[in-house]
């Protein structure tokens, strides 16, 4: 990869990211405040919604996946099912057995989650849309 490849898709990587969140805190807005759903069932129904979202910016935009890939498909899922499961017990253990404050859950959940998922998006789900990039611009290995 290229030195200037990385920068670029990490900006990618966090715009992608950052229009997620806004999906999902948008979408939980409006289901409790104008539908009056319960807030568990709007969550997981918005961050459903938002990986939507995440799945095709990240494959197509952050990655530049064009490939038909119904297991990187079966693989994103499963990463944004352990991320809904983190975002879910991060707060329950710093929160509730440290007994730290709200902010600290929420930014561990605001740097971890991403952070992980990066590592995992690139070596795990998209690396084959990598290496094909890597042999498009007549690099080697």
């Amino acid at each position: 990869m290229s030195g200037r490849a990385l920068p670029i898709r990490l900006a990618r990587m966090i715009l992608v990211g950052g229009i997620a969140t806004l999906l999902y805190a948008c979408l939980s807005l409006a289901g409790t405040a104008v539908a009056g759903l319960p807030l568990p069932l709007v969550s997981a129904l918005s961050y459903g919604l938002a990986s939507l979202w995440s799945y095709a910016g990240h494959r197509w935009l952050t990655f530049g996946d064009r490939q038909p890939a119904p297991r990187a498909a079966l693989r994103f899922s499963l990463l944004t099912m352990a991320g809904y499961g983190a975002a879910a017990a991060i707060p329950a253990i710093v929160g509730g057995i440290f007994e730290g404050p709200s902010w600290l859950s929420i930014l561990v959940v605001c740097i971890g989650i991403p952070a992980v998922n990066y590592v995992v998006l690139s070596r795990h789900i998209f690396s084959e849309a990598l290496q094909g990039s890597r042999h498009r611009v007549g690099h080697t290995g």
